[in-house]
């Protein structure tokens, strides 16, 4: 488990993306695969009837339980394929915090939930390493000449 001892950079809500792909664990995986490609995102949530993430179904996932096995993604349905019980973030996390969980567990994504854990957003390994690199004054680094 990680220290959590980056506690620095922007609160999650100010760089997650809120316009999250939430899908249900009936829908198929070429649903979700549609929905991916049109967006130009690496992954859906899985919700229950109340909001709150019970999966993730992630580019990774659509490789190693789907392609690498010759399913149909028609015929699959994201409860069949998709990762349960996802670790999520709270909103008011930092973006260190979460690049400190994410590197620690290899996840590329983490879904955002608020204090009913009901998913509001999602932020990808992407957002937070943009988001601590843009804090980063470039006139205090130096040139190795």
């Amino acid at each position: 488990m990680p220290g959590l001892l980056c506690e620095e950079g922007p609160p999650l809500f100010t760089i997650m993306s809120k316009d999250v792909i939430a899908l249900s664990e009936d829908d198929t995986v070429a649903d979700a695969v549609k929905a991916m490609s049109e967006r130009g995102v690496g992954s859906v949530v899985i919700t229950d009837a109340e909001g709150k993430p019970i999966g993730i179904f992630t580019e990774r996932d659509l490789m190693r339980k789907v392609c690498a096995k010759g399913l149909d993604p028609s015929k699959v349905t994201l409860g069949d394929v998709m990762t349960r019980h996802p670790l999520v973030a709270r909103e008011n996390w930092t973006a260190a915090k979460a690049l400190e969980v994410m590197a620690y567990y290899g996840f590329r994504h983490l879904p955002v939930v608020d204090e009913h854990g009901k998913l509001v957003g999602i932020v990808s390994i992407k957002d937070v390493v943009k988001s601590i690199v843009e804090e980063v004054d470039v006139s205090e680094l130096s040139s190795a000449d």
